[in-house]
This record gives structure tokens, sequence and C-alpha cells, in this order.
């Protein structure tokens, strides 16, 4: 059985569905939290809310009010459960709202138009209007949440991600100084807080869209989530950070910025090499672990099918137990019984007269006995002995047994072989099953002629099956369901000949013992075929 890493180790989740929905709601309601307090900033006329630091630009009143519906559209599609219809209706206009304000806002600036909400608003910024890259990154926002109400998961997680990386540029911005990013084009007065909240906001938005892209490799236990989980914070931070060290430390020291360059290249180096050796040596350690999973998962399997061959085998056992219990003291009553009425007639008669009269019958029932107690040795030793399988030319076993068997009973045989591919078996057992096989076509084809017999084997995937087929007594439907059974005979066959019923048992069970089956089958131009299966070669 091969196993994989899969089969060892299901993928479950790093975090449950429940923490990331729970995580969702709590960074959309942060972002509505962020837009109302900005505007009760503005109502209020407090500018540590509505620009943080007297530096810094404001946070329009107009994107505030994005902020809220973007955070509270948000918020309804994650919790959305017991009313899923007016949620996502709910969302599906909060969104539209974001796309009028945010939309009108980016229209008038490319058309140097006046910006028709700009209540409350700093006229002196940018004409009262958010400024484009804000519009930008609302309406990608919006319409990931409309795409997540209509159930476009994975046109939401990626618009998310454009969400996400417009507010980190804004953030990265105010990291490097805002001269150097806020002259340029539509970034001119984006605020600290206004990046924070579109970075916050495409975050809710990429764990409220579920398992999916990015999100569904990051999560998972696999060896490429747990890539992605210890070198992804590396890749997208150490940049950023040695880049914040490298302009501080080119703007405060005398260092000419090549040298302050190579030294960041430096260590950007070590710091990612050492990464990638960590997680090298974390993956290889978790494929040690698996291949010893692997390794334990194929040594139990093999003892599930040891044990279950066990079992079958022991069901086996007891079920001939059982038959040989009920059969052999029905079959060994009569001829004892007939000694037992012999004797106790010679007991009141012994006449030379009466002792030739009972001799014949004594030594009849003796035979009887002896030939019955003899088989039920043959049947018992087949289910103990030992096998000792070996690869056997079936040709040649069966010329062999049937030259055996003709002069035993003294009758030629007509032996046709067909193809007869080797098989791996016991050759005593199989020898055994043959001359069992063989000896009955003898005994059940009727006259003196030569019986005909035709022999062949062929392949069945891991197995040969193996037919033999005679011209002797038919074996009617409703005796071919017991035939192999402990002391069964058909019933034409009984008033054939003599038997002991324990032969064709003898054979199933040689036939169990490899672990085939044999059954009784039609051939064409043939009275009877018995068909079985043996091991192939390997």
């Amino acid at each position: 059985m091969s196993s994989t890493a899969e089969s060892v180790r299901p993928r479950i989740p790093v975090l449950s569905s429940r923490r990331i929905r729970l995580l969702a709601v709590l960074l959309a309601e942060c972002t509505a939290a962020l837009g109302v307090l900005v505007l009760v900033g503005w109502t209020v006329g407090s500018e540590r809310l509505i620009r943080l630091h007297p530096s810094l630009v404001a946070m329009q009143p107009a994107t505030a009010t994005d902020f809220v519906l973007l955070g509270t559209a948000t918020a309804l599609l994650v919790v959305r459960a017991r009313s899923s219809r007016a949620a996502v209706a709910a969302a599906l206009v909060l969104a539209a709202g974001v796309v009028v304000l945010a939309a009108t806002g980016l229209v008038t600036e490319i058309t140097d138009e006046p910006y028709p909400f700009s209540w409350l608003a700093d006229m002196t910024q940018n004409d009262g209007r958010m400024s484009g890259i804000t519009a930008i990154g609302h309406l990608v926002v919006a319409a990931g949440i409309a795409a997540l109400a209509l159930g476009r998961r994975l046109a939401a997680h990626v618009l998310a991600l454009v969400g996400l990386v417009i507010g980190l540029i804004g953030l990265s911005g105010y990291a490097y100084g805002t001269s150097d990013l806020y002259g340029v084009g539509y970034f001119q007065t984006l605020a600290l807080h206004t990046a924070a909240g579109i970075a916050v906001v495409g975050a809710a938005l990429l764990l409220a869209a579920g398992d999916v892209g990015v999100t569904r490799i990051a999560r998972s236990s696999t060896p490429g989530g747990r890539l992605v989980r210890s070198l992804l914070p590396v890749v997208v931070l150490l940049p950023s950070l040695l880049g914040w060290i490298s302009l501080w430390w080119a703007r405060s020291s005398s260092l000419g910025i090549g040298f302050v360059l190579a030294l960041v290249a430096t260590a950007m180096s070590l710091v990612g090499g050492a990464a990638v050796l960590l997680v090298a040596a974390r993956l290889q350690q978790a494929e040690v672990s698996r291949e010893e999973a692997v390794a334990a998962r194929a040594e139990t399997d093999r003892a599930m099918t040891d044990l279950g061959r066990a079992t079958r085998q022991l069901e086996v056992t007891n079920r001939d137990l059982r038959e040989f219990n009920a059969a052999a003291a029905h079959d060994l009553r009569g001829p004892l019984s007939a000694i037992q009425l012999a004797v106790q007639l010679l007991e009141r008669d012994a006449t030379p007269a009466r002792v030739q009269l009972l001799l014949p019958r004594l030594r009849n029932a003796t035979d009887r006995g002896l030939a019955l107690v003899q088989d039920l040795l043959d049947y018992a030793s087949v289910g103990t002995v030992e096998t000792r399988p070996a690869t056997l030319d079936l040709g040649r076993l069966v010329s062999t047994v049937a030259g055996e068997v003709s002069i035993e009973h003294d009758r030629p045989l007509d032996l046709r072989l067909g193809p007869l591919v080797p098989v791996q078996a016991d050759p005593a057992l199989i020898r055994r099953l043959l001359a069992n096989l063989v000896s009955n076509a003898v005994k059940y084809t009727p006259g003196d002629g030569p019986v005909s017999l035709l022999v062949r084997a062929e392949p069945r995937g891991r197995q040969v099956l193996v037919s033999v087929a005679d011209r002797g007594l038919a074996i009617e439907g409703a005796d071919r369901t017991r035939l192999f059974e402990i002391f069964q005979r058909g019933d034409e066959a009984a008033e054939h000949a003599e038997g002991t019923g324990l032969g064709l048992a003898i054979c199933r069970r040689v036939v169990e013992r490899h672990g085939g089956t044999i059954e009784v089958a039609e051939e064409p131009g043939w009275s009877k075929r018995f068909a079985f299966t043996l091991p192939a070669v390997t």
C-alpha cells in the first residue's frame, strides 16, 4: 500500500474558521470605529482626531464616512448567519454609498470640478475632497464587498489584497517620510490614519472572503502553509524595515549613501539567508517526521493485513471444526453401528455359517470406517500443515498425477492440456488437490473407457485461474452450493459410487490455504468444470 503525507496527516487549518471570522469582524469594526472617531473630531473640532499631528494632513469627513460604511458592510457579511438576504442587501447598499462618495471625489479631481460632499471639510486640503489614492482604495474595497455579497469569494479575495497593498504603500510612505511619497500624484493629501484604515479594512475583507487564495495556503498545515507563515512576514517586513533604517542612517550621518546601501544589502542577504535556513531545517524535521509516520502507517497496514488474514483463517477453521464435529459423528456412526450389530449377532450365534455370512459385512464396515478416518486425518492435516510455496510447473505435475491415478484405478485417461502458466504454491498440497479432482473424474465417469480431462491455467492479475473439466456426471445447481462442504455429496454421485464426501472439502481447504476460491462452472462441450485460483509467480 502506498501512503502519502496527506493520508498520514490531515491538512487541518492552523486557525479555525470561527477565529478567522472573529478577527475579520474585529478589524471591520475597528475600521468603522476609526471613521466614527474622525467624524466626532470634525464635529467637536479636535485636531488630534482629524490629523493625529499638526504637521500631518487631515482625514476628510467623506473619507471617514466611507470607513464607517466599509467597516459596517464587511462586518455584516461575516455575521450574516440568521438573516443572510437582509445582510447581503444592506452590505450592497452600504457599498453603493461608498462608490458614490469615492467615485465623485475621483471624478471631480480628474475633471477639476467642485466636490459636492465637503461638509465640515478642510477646503485648503485638496478642495475638501478625499485624495485620489484614497478614492481608488475605497472603490477597490467596495467592489470586493460587492463581490463577496454575490458569492464571488476569489474575486473579493483579490480585491482585498489590492486594497491591503494600497494601504501598506501609504503607511510605508509615512515610514520613509511624507515628503518623499506624498508629493506624487494621487498620493497627495493621504492622511496617516486613512492609509491605516484602508490597510485594516482590506485585511478584514481578506479574512471575510474565507478559505481561498493566499488565505487557504497560509492557514494549511502543509509544507507550503508552513513556508508561507515562516517566510512571508520576513519577505514583506524585512525590506521595509531595513530600507527605513538605511534612509534614517543616511540622513543622520555623514556616511555615503553607497556605503549605507551596501550594509543594508548585506544585512538583508544575511537575514534572508538565515530565515531560509531556519525554514529549511523545520521542513527537514517535518519531512523526517512524515517519513516516520509513513513507515509507521505502512507497518500498521501490514499488521492489519496479517490480522485480517489470520482472522479469516480462524473463521474458516472454526467453520470447518463445526462441520467436522457435526458430520463426523453422523458418518462414523454408520460403520460403527454395522460392526456393533455384527458382533451382537455373533455373540448370539457364532456358527461357521453365520461367521461366513457376517464376515464380509464386518470387513466392509471396517474398510469404510478406516477410509473415513484416513480422509479425516487428511482433511485435518491440510488445515494445519505449514505451507511451503514454490514455483510449480502445472503441466508436468498434472501429467504425473494423471498417470498415478490411471494406474491406481486401472483406467486410461485422455488428458488434454491447454495453456498452463506456473503458480506459486505448496507442491504437496497442490498434488493432493489435483489427485482428488482427477480421481473424482475417474470415479464418476460411467463405463470403462478412457476418462477425458481438460486442464488449463490462465493468468488473472496476481492470481492464476486453474480449470479441470471432465465428461463425468454433471452436477446440478442445487448440489453446487453445498458440494465443497464436509461430508456432502451430490445425489447422483452418491448413487453411482461410494465415497466419504471429504474429497472436495479437502480441495476447498487446499485452495483457501493459498488465498483462493473454488467453484463448479459450466464448460462448453464438457459436463462440468472445477475452477479455482492460486497465487501467480511474482
